[in-house]
């Protein structure tokens, strides 16, 4: 497996949907925040960044960075937030790697005017279903974030990659006391289903911390790797200790 595979964002984030009893409720735009993650990945020391972050056009940058001896993955996404339909529309989403391997690059740009995607790099363009929660590889951490802000029970996105569409499931599987380095946490734990595979994805989420990303866990064929939160700040206040 490659070292990278754990550290992509369309790998950090997988999650979500059981029966707790919250009331789905109208949300507000996304509460900006930055968080750093730490782990360790056959022998390398791996760090991560995300930051969602406000633009001058009144849209939103999500931008995910990952950095480790053999390499570095660079994504970001603009997005909007729709507020009658409570959704995250992504507008534009940009794909860097370079690695001792082969470097990658990849872009898609949104035109939901014409409910259309076009993949920059390879010139084709791919129709959207207006109906369907469409969302890039980055943007529907951004959405899962918020639904589970309005306390939704059930968790589906379409995501796209300018070449294909995949529908990412997600279910609630209980509630934990997480000990992390900014302290204990209570946390919503979710789980990304995958039908006929191996690879299961579990991650935690603070519940009293606009639900921002404290740990995740995936596990392929007895192994288990694990990134964790250190350090984290909401709407440019930092969090010193949950």
């Amino acid at each position: 497996m490659c070292s990278y595979r754990l550290f992509t964002s369309r790998w950090l984030l997988a999650v979500f949907g059981m029966s707790f009893a919250w009331v789905a409720q109208a949300v507000s735009a996304p509460p900006t925040f930055e968080t750093s993650y730490s782990a360790k990945l056959y022998g390398f020391n791996v760090t991560a960044n995300s930051r969602l972050s406000p633009l001058p056009n009144g849209n939103y940058e999500y931008t995910f960075n990952a950095d480790s001896m053999v390499g570095k993955v660079t994504e970001k996404t603009e997005v909007s937030w729709d507020t009658k339909e409570q959704r995250i529309l992504p507008q534009h989403y940009i794909y860097q790697r370079k690695s001792v391997g082969k470097d990658r690059n990849e872009e898609l740009v949104f035109d939901w005017a014409a409910n259309k995607v076009t993949n920059v790099k390879s010139g084709k363009i791919q129709e959207l279903d207006a109906t369907k929660n469409f969302q890039d590889s980055l943007s529907y951490q951004v959405q899962l974030s918020q639904d589970l802000i309005a306390g939704k029970k059930q968790f589906e996105y379409s995501v796209t990659n300018g070449r294909k569409i995949k529908q990412y499931k997600f279910e609630i599987i209980g509630e934990e006391i997480l000990n992390t380095p900014l302290g204990d946490v209570k946390s919503v734990k979710v789980k990304r289903t995958r039908d006929k595979s191996d690879l299961v994805t579990y991650a935690w989420f603070a519940k009293d911390f606009q639900y921002l990303l404290v740990r995740l866990q995936q596990e392929e064929n007895g192994s288990a790797y694990t990134i964790y939160i250190s350090k984290a700040s909401i709407n440019g206040k930092a969090i010193e200790h949950f």
